[in-house]
């Protein structure tokens, strides 16, 4: 008796003592006077995504559209963890640009360990402060325009093997379905292996790439470690080994072969000439541009051939435009495919519609007090979050005429006027924007080349859902429940 009294007081002061942490957690906002939904007891705002029942960006729109007539900024809670949603476009600006060295980090910056996980660790996405400046500096010097235009004959080489890859697929099974994403990985992984390693990634001749597999397993990883907030291994070992043999092996053919090429692999043993880089650095450059290649423009990519499936007045409007500036695929070059008004339009459409990620996060890393429109103040301090969400405002019927509709004409007179407004970032905006967006734009421009070339897309009604929704197994990435499903027509142009 005596037993059972105990355990049923320790009980009760265990409830009690978790209730008194729950609410005081709770306070937080409202000590602030910032004004948000309120929370329930444990969840937070987020019963629904703890349960996997609808993405997050679903719920932080539901908070946006709440509050976007009254409030430029509120605040809600993740679990217990508060963060503040940025609701202005003015102030998304502000916070992206003019006050970035107040919020240079963002939250997934110390998510991995130098000693346990040293390649990851030195990828600019989850560096902090001067290394991340440091870091960035020394990719983003590989990525310049000369240097894009020097591997476009690289990149144009595997948007023609894409083209015949889906042709080959066709003559054995005129009827075959395509995964708009499961294509776009093939695409991008060949892409970036010939651009960082030299070699043909085997993603259009083989059922199952290495390099694929690789990627994917090193993709799942980092997502369970974002999922989790929590410093743990975001590379596993064996992902390790794989990408410092193959990057030991693209370094020795090439220097026992005597080959030239000015692709980002040169880059990077200029790199390590010039600053006597260890291996690790030199692997952890090669699969920064790997990830931003592989994964997050097959991301950006599957969506558009999605939506050119479903609008034919788009996709025919688009063949037309390409075969008349490039009558003859030998007449494709690198500035004329860049500078391509209606290819270029088309692309931010689908990424205004659906952007890779599907928010923005950033830490503040210094305390700043900002001035709202209604003369209030709110006090951010050093390692406060905030949301920026994306989706929210790309699809505001407010910003953009027929928001859900796909309507590349919006950007006929370019997408300057929606960038400055803060209306339109699917790279992020401001110094800690994508780094590889050029390196994106120009994989993306080219196999839309070559696919619409040769091909008449359309979606597959009875495979693919009515109304995508962004699976709510990710945290991050934009990637679509039960997929999107294309049917393939070849066509003469």
């Amino acid at each position: 008796m005596i037993f059972l009294l105990t355990t049923f007081t320790l009980l009760a002061i265990a409830c009690a003592l978790t209730f008194t942490y729950f609410n005081a957690k709770y306070k937080f906002f409202t000590s602030r006077n910032v004004v948000g939904p309120k929370p329930e007891f444990f969840f937070g705002n987020m019963r629904e995504a703890f349960f996997k029942r609808r993405h997050f960006s679903s719920i932080i729109d539901d908070f946006y559209q709440m509050y976007k007539h009254t409030e430029q900024i509120i605040g809600f809670y993740n679990i217990t963890t508060p963060y503040y949603l940025l609701i202005s476009p003015d102030l998304i600006k502000q916070i992206l640009v003019k006050d970035f060295k107040h919020f240079r980090n963002n939250e997934f910056s110390g998510l991995s360990d130098k000693k346990k996980d040293p390649v990851m660790a030195l990828n600019p996405f989850v560096m902090r402060d001067e290394e991340w400046k440091e870091k960035r500096t020394e990719v983003a010097s590989g990525m310049t325009q000369n240097k894009l235009k020097s591997m476009f004959p690289l990149v144009q080489d595997v948007g023609k093997r894409f083209a015949e890859y889906i042709k080959l697929e066709l003559n054995r099974n005129q009827l075959k379905s395509f995964d708009s994403r499961e294509i776009s990985v093939r695409y991008t992984c060949d892409t970036v292996s010939s651009c960082i390693f030299g070699i043909d990634g085997g993603s259009f001749t083989k059922k199952e790439s290495e390099i694929i597999s690789m990627g994917n397993k090193m993709i799942r990883s980092i997502s369970d470690a974002a999922k989790s907030f929590l410093p743990k291994r975001l590379m596993p070992q064996d992902v390790q080994d794989f990408f410092v043999y193959l990057m030991e092996e693209a370094i020795k053919y090439r220097n026992n072969h005597s080959i030239s090429r000015d692709d980002f692999l040169a880059h990077i043993i200029s790199l390590k000439k010039k600053k006597d880089m260890s291996e690790i650095e030199m692997v952890a450059h090669g699969v920064t541009f790997f990830l931003d290649g592989f994964d997050t423009s097959s991301i950006g990519l599957a969506p558009i051939f999605y939506e050119l499936g479903k609008n034919k007045r788009v996709q025919n409007k688009l063949r037309e435009e390409l075969v008349t500036a490039f009558p003859n695929e030998n007449d494709v070059t690198y500035d004329k495919l860049l500078d391509n008004q209606y290819l270029e339009n088309v692309i931010y459409e689908s990424l205004r519609i659906s952007p890779p990620i599907t928010f923005a996060n950033r830490e503040c890393s210094e305390n700043i007090t900002l001035e709202l429109n209604n003369k209030k103040k709110i006090t951010i301090e050093k390692g406060e979050k905030v949301i920026i969400p994306l989706i929210s405002i790309q699809q505001d019927p407010e910003y953009y005429h027929d928001p859900k509709e796909f309507i590349p004409e919006r950007y006929d007179h370019g997408i300057k006027e929606y960038r400055d407004k803060g209306l339109l970032f699917p790279f992020g905006e401001g110094p800690r924007e994508c780094l590889g967006k050029r390196f994106a734009l120009l994989q993306v421009k080219t196999a839309i080349y070559y696919i619409v070339r040769n091909f008449e897309i359309s979606v597959n009604e009875e495979l693919t859902a009515k109304n995508l929704e962004i699976d709510p197994e990710e945290l991050l990435m934009n990637v679509k429940k039960g997929g999107m499903w294309l049917n393939f027509k070849e066509i003469e142009c």
